[in-house]
């Protein structure tokens, strides 16, 4: 009888030590997938001669501009897609001034809307006079 309940004991021992480590490898792997869907991106953010932002944000690795911009920033963005103002700063049709962006201070031949910026990237928006 003892002999049965050293066995019935030493199983349930295992069973529990399996469970416990299948239980870490698992949240080790869900961690490793969690970083790859985050990345990292700074947003600077100028308008007549002052800094509105400078900010380094962790974003949806899948995440467009345009999305990360609204999840971060009062922004108003008409229908057509265009960047309004941002932080309250209005564009201006009578002195011509509009915002733009770039990455890595390059300009980007796409909109907001359909840029993905990837890790590391330092976007730069501005309201410039065209």
């Amino acid at each position: 009888m003892k002999k049965k309940s050293n066995i019935i004991l030493t199983a349930i021992v295992a069973m529990v030590a399996l469970i416990v480590i299948f239980w870490v490898v698992n949240e080790d792997n869900d961690s490793s997938v969690k970083s790859e869907d985050i990345k990292e991106v700074t947003v600077m953010i100028y308008a007549n001669e002052e800094e509105l932002a400078n900010d380094t944000i962790e974003v949806n690795a899948e995440a467009a501009l345009l999305e990360i911009m609204e999840d971060h920033y009062d922004m108003n963005v008409s229908d057509e897609g265009f960047v309004e103002a941002i932080e309250g700063v209005e564009q201006s049709v009578d002195d011509n001034k509009y915002w733009v962006y770039e990455a890595n201070e390059e300009m980007v031949p796409e909109s907001a809307e359909d840029f993905v910026p990837e890790d590391g990237d330092m976007i730069s928006w501005e309201l410039v006079p065209f």
